[in-house]
């Protein structure tokens, strides 16, 4: 099996990485290994994925304008090209251009001061190992007369 680029290692920091849902067929629904072939970039345009070596493919949703600038960019070899979109396959060098265009989804960037503020929020609906025992509101404790 030969080697492909580590999508997650590699651009992690900048976009969200997932897997494909082969993945989750073959592995189960709570998988945790770490198989970089099934990695995607998920993209507003489609996806960028693993083609090996040093290669990485992008797809398209569609054949519109998005796939005729991709199959425009020089480095970038067409692999399928069908009515429903097309797929081409690039050198990793050109990711940002295929970026560019496809517009990969970025991951969440949280500084330390807003995840204070969301840590301070949470606190009230934080579960206690024992809850003192209330009344719902409005209502008294029912008492037999007679």
């Amino acid at each position: 099996m030969s080697d492909c680029i580590h999508l997650r290692e590699r651009f992690g920091d900048r976009y969200k990485v997932r897997y494909e849902e082969s993945y989750y067929a073959e592995r189960g629904p709570h998988a945790r290994g770490d198989d970089p072939w099934l990695q995607i970039i998920p993209c507003r345009r489609g996806h960028i994925f693993p083609h090996g070596g040093e290669l990485l493919a992008a797809s398209t949703d569609a054949a519109g304008p998005a796939a005729k600038r991709l199959k425009a960019l020089p480095g970038v070899k067409v692999h399928q090209d069908g009515s429903d979109g097309v797929t081409v396959l690039f050198p990793v060098e050109r990711f940002d251009q295929v970026a560019d265009i496809m517009h990969p989804r970025r991951r969440r960037i949280v500084s330390e001061k807003e995840r204070a503020r969301l840590k301070r929020m949470g606190k009230a609906y934080l579960f206690t190992k024992d809850p003192a025992p209330q009344e719902p509101p409005g209502q008294r404790p029912c008492v037999h007369e007679g």
